[in-house]
């Protein structure tokens, strides 16, 4: 069976699969992450402090699991993250991009600068996957992590 010729305009999905192909615009979390920009270590206060803020609110605010339709890849108990979880996702994950990118050193220099406090900021990761159903389309799935990611700042 040639299934080029039975689905002649399918096209795979190469690039990572993120938040922008799982969540729909408009949407608060779109507003926040738009807010903020490409991230910038000048920006990291104002990153930890929206972190802070949804972290609370996350744990007011969690997703559900909801049966998942598996014919079309979903998992059988499939979850479905709050829009607070995924914001405390992306923006940890940002912290923690901007922290990678520079030394232990640079990184003291930068709080002493911007007045930022040492913490431990910690979250659950969220992310994305897709499945093509051949004649149904492509859809999109959110998996949280079941370990915490721990980030020494």
């Amino acid at each position: 069976m040639d299934e080029k010729n039975k689905f002649p305009d399918y096209e795979p999905k190469i690039s990572l699969d993120t938040i922008e192909d799982y969540l729909r615009k408009p949407s608060k979390v779109y507003n926040i992450i738009e807010e903020i920009g490409n991230p910038d270590i000048s920006k990291l206060n104002h990153i930890l402090t929206l972190f802070n803020k949804y972290e609370k609110k996350a744990k007011k605010s969690v997703g559900k699991f909801e049966k998942g339709n598996i014919a079309i890849g979903a998992d059988e108990d499939q979850y479905y993250p709050s829009d607070e979880e995924l914001l405390v996702s992306e923006l940890g994950q940002k912290i923690r991009q901007l922290i990678e990118s520079y030394s232990k050193q640079q990184i003291k220099t930068i709080k002493l600068r911007h007045n930022i406090p040492s913490q431990q900021i910690r979250f659950f990761e969220v992310s994305f996957r897709h499945v093509d159903v051949m004649g149904s389309g492509r859809f999109f799935y959110a998996e949280k992590a079941t370990k915490e990611t721990i980030i020494e700042i």
